[in-house]
């Protein structure tokens, strides 16, 4: 039977991939839980489900961390077993997943390297189970086919990017990129890497500081269709990092953007690296960096984006830079890349801090403009209440004939010396924003 007709599970319990088994009398597939893998609650039955209906908990195929790196191809690898009820066949298929140490020791051949990473980070296994995934290590070594890709899958603990190291961080980006590795989400397609990695190596530099990027993400979850335009955007290029992962599962930390005659591209970056002991942690920074792609959307001209795109969460920061709402100011970089950037002839780089604008106080009417006859005094509040943001259509272009999206932020409405409603729910109160040389600093593994 050949691997890739037999239909990939996951548990629906554990959410972790099954391993799959063919009775080679029957036909007969069984899926159980991998060697290997440390699943919750421990010792359950495996309740098998197609991959894409649930939010697979992707992990290393050779130690179990769920900080997949790499994916790598074999030829098909299958271990044929003898039971009491027959003989099966585990069917482990062509494709790999590997952490950053495992995907060291898979290209360096060294099964050793691979069976000490797993009994450090993986689960304790008995003599039989350590043999049973060391036969299964040889048979990947062995079968190996040349080229590894950057791995979209599994899960790293989401670090914001710091302003100052920006940069740095774009440049090692566009070689990620532009270089030998394989892209995951179709970023492979020649010409779709090139227009990618050319358009990031010229990238403007923005960050959005915590309180921008706490409103950004709460807009993009109500964001209506939004057809763009060229003035929309704040660069015709660029990479934008937030203050705080963003997005549904909270993992997107940076993104970046480039439009063109066939509309616009944009890639949504997770990072990758923490936790690493430092010299892996330093080998991560100089051979992938800090970012690795976690979405990636082509929008055709004229196309609407709304609150399901991939894109939601950059739209709507876009949207809320346009309309003003927005101020910028410049960050001083870390002065060891400005170093670098002097020594390699280049000019200084720039990066944009992105922060709420300061509100205007609210203009007190004159006590002694008389009141047009027939007028009504308005009716005294007596509490104030906050009107949570909502999304608004907002005419402009010529003629305003045209559309955007326009976001009400939240606000406090009521007179000034009356309390505040108790039943109302606080959705966002923006606070003073960090000094740039605060947000600036870099945190550890450059």
């Amino acid at each position: 039977m050949n691997p890739d007709d037999i239909p990939r599970m996951a548990c629906r319990t554990c959410t972790v991939p099954l391993s799959r088994y063919v009775d080679l009398t029957t036909g007969q597939v069984t899926y159980t839980h991998p060697l290997g893998v440390d699943v919750d609650p421990v010792g359950h039955d495996p309740d098998p489900a197609p991959m894409d209906e649930i939010d697979t908990r992707q992990v290393c195929d050779f130690c179990g961390d769920e900080r997949i790196a790499y994916t790598l191809r074999t030829t098909p690898i299958g271990v044929v077993a003898d039971t009491g009820r027959g003989r099966l066949v585990e069917q482990y298929g062509t494709d790999w997943s590997a952490c950053f140490p495992c995907g060291g020791h898979l290209q360096a051949n060294d099964l050793d390297g691979l069976s000490e990473q797993l009994r450090q980070y993986g689960p304790p296994l008995d003599r039989q189970g350590a043999a049973a995934v060391r036969v299964m290590h040889q048979a990947v070594v062995q079968s190996l086919l040349p080229g590894a890709a950057v791995a979209a899958i599994g899960r790293w603990p989401a670090t914001p990017v710091p302003a100052g190291i920006l940069p740095k961080v774009r440049d090692r980006l566009a070689t990620l990129l532009g270089g030998a590795l394989g892209l995951p989400l179709g970023l492979d397609d020649p010409q779709i890497r090139a227009d990618v990695a050319g358009s990031v190596a010229v990238a403007r530099l923005f960050w959005i500081d915590p309180e921008f990027t706490e409103l950004a993400d709460s807009a993009a979850g109500s964001l209506p269709a939004t057809t763009l335009t060229p003035v929309d955007l704040p660069a015709p290029h660029g990479l934008l990092a937030w203050a705080h992962p963003v997005g549904p599962r909270a993992d997107l930390v940076a993104a970046s953007w480039s439009s063109g005659p066939h509309g616009l591209r944009v890639v949504g970056y997770r990072s990758i690296g923490a936790g690493l002991p430092p010299t892996p942690l330093q080998q991560l920074r100089e051979q992938l960096g800090w970012l690795g792609p976690r979405v990636h959307t082509h929008v055709p001209p004229g196309a609407p984006l709304d609150a399901t795109s991939p894109a939601a969460v950059l739209v709507a920061t876009w949207l809320l830079i346009a309309q003003r709402l927005a101020e910028t100011t410049p960050v001083e970089v870390d002065k060891a890349i400005r170093k670098a950037y002097q020594r390699s002839g280049r000019p200084a780089p720039e990066v944009r801090l992105v922060r709420i604008r300061g509100t205007n106080p609210t203009r007190a009417t004159s006590a002694g403009t008389p009141r047009p006859a027939g007028d009504r005094p308005p009716t005294p509040h007596e509490y104030r209440w906050w009107v949570k943001a909502h999304w608004r259509q907002l005419a402009y272009g010529p003629g305003r004939t045209l559309r955007r999206p326009f976001l009400v932020v939240p606000q406090v409405r009521g007179p000034k010396d009356k309390p505040i409603k108790a039943s109302t729910v606080v959705r966002m109160l923006a606070a003073a924003p960090p000094p740039p040389d605060q947000a600036s600093r870099d945190g550890a593994g450059r």
